[in-house]
Formats: structure tokens, sequence, C-alpha cells
């Protein structure tokens, strides 16, 4: 290695962090092991599973999202050993079994490297006994019409439904359930989602979730595991038969504002899904109120101000959404099909959970809250240096200097000292933006929502094929 080589590498400390820390993720054993339980019907060929997800990889961060400029550079380095339209066949093949594998597998792999203060958000202290999960869907849209079936066709289109959950004090995805049918319900994903949470997460665990999952079948999946709690904003078709036992209660929350607690069941008398819940009500002047329902029925073990503290912070997996749609090139499409989709978004979820923990350390070395970095600044810089070894540096450099080490706690080191001396004070988060309240006498604008024009990109595909079936048959 020349002393060039050696200064590069030295200047770099993100894009170092970043490759050895996803080859200590996602090293080549575990991959296969991923894609061996979990392929199908797929094989490997001349194309491995381990080069396809290094090849995404390097779209996602070094190339902006561009599937095309990944493979032509691979190529032209000779890492590619097949045709560019070859790697699309692939991604369209990988079944979302696998795509749920491998983020399940690397997030619990990469977990142990965080900081012991984590990445995400503090929680209220006294619901420190539980780990507080977020969960909510996420639709990929504009999906690209190469196919045949999709060219020419009006509007835009869906290219799967992904459910996501969130650990909210560490900051990371943990699992996802996906369906290819981009207009599929949330509801029914849940169960295999919760499934794969609680093999991770082994602590009593919170659910929050938005109204959707507030139905009588939601409270009783999320509450099979004793310990395990919930915290969902209540639908407005749900009435409280109120608790005659026990009266409702005046508190205050954090900002001084009214809050009423009541308790009672939810659900008919003669369901044998019927619930005694506590009921959370805020009103807001302009803003519709928020009704929470949760099983946490102690209002002194547990205060109504503090629940709503923590049922704000659902709204951080929202926040994931964006910046892994706007900062990892979710919008971007690499694959026309809804599997090869679904899988760009594990490796998304990835490339973020990777992120938070390098934020954490460059937090750490700023001595600033993690809260004050900002995700998107710092994926900048980290793209901004990916790009740079990718134009001068060795790649036979990374495999000889950069190999993971074994053990995690030797990896956390590793990267605490690595990446000291990285804080920059551009990576601080810019001051949020404040919205201008309605003038007087002027009630807040309603938006008429109406149908988005999407169209699912597997309805089309099936139908299509069905067609196709049909006319091969007469």
């Amino acid at each position: 290695m020349d002393d060039f080589q050696v200064e590069l590498l030295r200047r770099l400390p993100l894009a170092k962090a970043v490759l050895r820390g996803f080859g200590y993720v996602l090293d080549r054993a575990t991959l296969n092991q991923v894609f061996a339980r979990h392929r199908r019907r797929c094989y490997e060929d001349v194309l491995r599973f381990d080069q396809l997800v290094y090849l995404i990889r390097d779209a996602l961060t070094v190339y902006q999202g561009s599937g095309h400029r990944a493979f032509v550079a691979a190529r032209y380095q000779g890492d590619l050993p097949v045709a560019e339209q070859n790697v699309y066949g692939k991604l369209a093949r990988l079944p979302e079994e696998l795509s749920q594998a491998l983020l399940a597998v690397g997030t619990v792999r990469l977990a142990p490297l965080l900081p012991p203060r984590g990445a995400g958000a503090e929680i209220p202290s006294s619901l420190a006994g539980w780990r507080p999960v977020a969960f909510d869907g996420k639709k990929l849209k504009n999906a690209a019409k190469r196919l045949k079936a999709l060219r020419g066709l009006p509007g835009k289109l869906l290219g799967g439904k992904v459910l996501a959950a969130l650990d909210v004090p560490a900051g990371l995805v943990l699992a996802m359930n996906a369906d290819p049918d981009g207009e599929r319900n949330d509801v029914p994903l849940v169960p295999e989602l919760v499934s794969q949470v609680r093999q991770q997460v082994p602590e009593p665990i919170l659910w929050l979730g938005d109204r959707q999952f507030g139905n009588l079948e939601i409270p009783e999946l999320l509450t099979l595991r004793s310990g395990d709690h919930f915290l969902l904003r209540c639908p407005k078709s749900f009435k409280l038969a109120a608790d005659p036992q026990r009266p409702a209660q005046v508190t205050h929350d954090a900002d001084g504002r009214t809050v009423a607690c009541e308790w009672g069941w939810i659900g008919t008398a003669g369901d044998s899904r019927r619930r005694y819940v506590r009921r959370i009500t805020l009103p807001r002047a302009q803003e519709e109120a928020v009704v929470l329902i949760t099983d946490l029925l102690d209002e002194e073990a547990v205060p109504a101000k503090d629940l709503l503290a923590m049922y704000r912070l659902r709204w951080d997996i929202e926040r994931v959404f964006q910046q892994v749609t706007e900062v990892f090139h979710l919008r971007a499409l690499i694959g026309s099909t809804p599997r090869a989709m679904i899988f760009q978004a594990a490796m998304c979820f990835l490339l973020y959970n990777l992120i938070q923990v390098i934020r954490a350390y460059v937090a750490a070395d700023g001595g600033r809250p993690v809260a004050e970095v900002s995700s998107e600044k710092l994926f900048w810089e980290v793209r901004d240096q990916l790009a740079t070894w990718a134009g001068l540096g060795e790649p036979e450099l990374v495999l000889r200097t950069l190999a993971p080490p074994a053990a995690a706690d030797t990896m956390g080191l590793w990267l605490a000292e690595v990446l000291r001396g990285s804080w920059r004070l551009t990576y601080v988060k810019s001051p949020p933006r404040r919205r201008k309240p309605p003038g007087p006498g002027r009630p807040p604008a309603k938006v008429p929502r109406g149908h988005g024009g999407h169209s699912s990109t597997w309805r089309i595909l099936q139908a299509a094929k069905a067609a196709m079936l049909q006319g091969q048959r007469s």
C-alpha cells in the first residue's frame, strides 16, 4: 500500500466505518446462511447472493440510487460476472421472506454496536420497564413502468406494502413484514411482524400504533405474551362503556393542557374480544383531539402525561419512512417488480440502521446529544467519502485492511477509535420550522382527500399473467 492510499484511508473515516460496519453486519458467511434458509425456489449460479447485496449497497450509497450506474461500474471493475439484465432478473425473483430475514438478521448483528445511550429518543421514566416499539405501514410508490404489462398505464404504480417496527429508544428498524400487493391493508401483516419482533426483544414491549390498528383483534394479539402492553390511537368508531365503579379523572399533560382519563370497556357486551382499557383524551383547539387507549390502567404508576409523551414518539417511524425514501433513495426504485422493490426497502432500512449507529459515535465524539445530529447531513458526508474512495481507492485494500472483526465489542471499540475526530458542526440539525397559526377568525384549511391515482403493480402483473395463461389454454 503506497503513501497516497494510506493517507486517503485516514481522511475518509466515515467511509471506513460504513465499509467495515456493513462487512461486519452482512459478511459472506451470514449472507450465505440467510439465502440458504429463505431462498425458496431461488438459486445461485454465476451471480452469488452476497455479490447482489453489495451491488445494491453501492447503488444506494455511492450512485444515488441508480442501479444502472452501480452495475456498469462493477462490470468495468470486473466485479459483475453476468450481464446487467441478469441482475434485474435476479432481483425480480427474490422472495419477500428473504428480504425480511436480511433485515432481521442484519439488525440483530448491528444492535450490539450501539453505544449505551443508543440513537433514538429518551422515554419517560415511568415506562422504563418496557421496550417501546412503534409499528406502521408504508406503500412503495413510484414503481417503474418498464415491464410490458405496465407500459403506457396512466397514473402512478405501487410496488408493494411494507409493515415495519421501530425500536424507539435504540432508533433502529427491527423487522418488517411485506406483501407484493401495494394496496394490501396493514392489519393482516401485523401477526407476522409481531412474531419477528418478539424473537429479537425478550423484554416486555410497549406497542405503539396508529388508529388503523385500534380494532379488537390487534390489542389481543399485542398482549398475548405476558408483560407486553399496547398504546394505540383510538378510532372514531370505538365507543367506551364507562366503568361506573371508576369515575373519570382530569389531569394535565407536560404543557399544562387539560387531559381526561376514563376507564371502561371497548366492544359489545356479548363479544369475546371485549377489553377493559383506559382512554386518554387530549382536546386541541384547532386540531383533532388526541384519543388513546391502553391496557396500562394505573394512573399513578403510569401518568397520562407520560403516555401522551410516549405516543408522540410514535412519529419517529414516520420520520424513518421519510428518510429512507428521500435520503436513502427508496423513491428511486431499481427493480420493476414488487419483490425487487421490497428487497430494496430492506436494504434501505439496513443502511438507515447502520447510519444511526455511526451517528451515535459521531455525536459522542462531538459531545453532543444524538438528537442534535442530522442523519441526512451525516449521510451526505458518508456518500461523498464513499464516492471519493470509489474513484481513488484500491478495492483490494478493503479486503486487506478493513476486514471486520469477529466480536461485536471489538467492532464497537474500532468504530469509536476510527470516528474519533470526525465531528463537524455541519452535522447539527437545522432548527425546526414553526407552522404559522391560522389568522383570527380564519379556520384551518382542510384539504379534501381523494384517491391518489395509484394502482398495484402486483395486481396488474397477476392479471396479465392470468390473461396469458387463458390465451394459451384457448
